[in-house]
């Protein structure tokens, strides 16, 4: 399918971002032939278009080996980890209703130093909350981010004003570790800090699990924040939604544009599951 038709949602600077990595357009087009040709000699179910290439070979800090390496684990690791990716199309009612558990929601513009913002917030707990249900609608709306995003790396913001107990006894380690390692293969974990806002005392709990799984240098960059000052100083704050104090839309004009974009990409979630379902 045609990704590249769809107008991105996604604010870039893909000259700037490649000027970070001292690429000049004319070497990363060459790069990109490069894949394509190799592509050619693998069994994937698709060419993938210049923009994700882009993206994988971006988060891979140009290595073309490393990049080939996280393309085929991209595809693969569907495979490795079905219970992330199988039935998690996002038509699916289930899934719509996933969208009321909690959201991933990547900010549309770039700080001045090409990182990429997201907001992870859960909503008030209720019986039905499926944690790797949650987890897969993280994944879906990521695709959409793997077809039209370019940045140098990311900040993470996780809201956890709703966190209750019975969301900590969803999160298992089982279910935590495979979601590490999804990020880890995937999205080669670019993060840059992570910031908790509106954690209540007990949020130490889920902390510690999570780090068992973690890189050292990844949960060092974990900063829990008592006040929205703090945040400010290592976020723009005019980039944060209304609600966060910022100048952007709020978060739930941002969440009813994410599942417009999200839908944008039916064809190709369509595409994914069934090659999820013939492996």
């Amino acid at each position: 399918m045609e990704t590249t038709e769809i107008e991105p949602f996604l604010k870039t600077d893909r000259n700037k971002v490649r000027k970070y990595w001292n690429k000049t357009e004319s070497e990363v087009l060459e790069i990109l032939e490069e894949l394509k040709q190799w592509i050619k000699t693998q069994d994937l179910p698709e060419m993938p278009t210049d923009s994700m290439l882009e993206f994988f070979l971006t988060n891979c800090k140009y290595d073309v080996e490393k990049t080939r390496t996280n393309i085929i684990t991209y595809y693969k690791i569907r495979k490795l980890v079905p219970d992330f990716y199988k039935n998690c199309n996002p038509n699916r009612a289930e899934m719509q209703e996933t969208w009321n558990m909690g959201v991933y929601c990547p900010l549309p513009n770039l700080n001045d130093d090409l990182c990429r913002i997201s907001i992870n917030k859960l909503f008030p707990y209720n019986s039905n909350f499926d944690v790797r249900k949650y987890l897969a609608n993280f994944l879906n709306v990521y695709e959409v981010r793997i077809c039209e995003d370019l940045c140098v790396s990311e900040i993470v913001i996780i809201d956890y004003e709703e966190l209750t107990w019975s969301h900590i006894f969803k999160f298992s380690p089982f279910v935590i570790s495979k979601a590490v390692t999804i990020m880890d293969k995937v999205a080669k974990n670019r993060i840059k800090n992570i910031h908790i806002v509106n954690a209540p005392s007990y949020v130490n709990i889920l902390l510690n699990i999570g780090k068992k799984f973690m890189k050292k240098k990844i949960s060092d960059r974990i900063q829990v924040h008592g006040s929205f000052e703090s945040l400010f100083d290592y976020v723009p704050q005019e980039l944060l939604p209304s609600d966060y104090g910022g100048k952007e839309k709020s978060m739930a004009e941002l969440i009813e544009l994410w599942k417009k974009q999200v839908n944008k990409y039916q064809k190709r979630f369509d595409m994914l599951e069934r090659f999820v379902e013939d492996n």
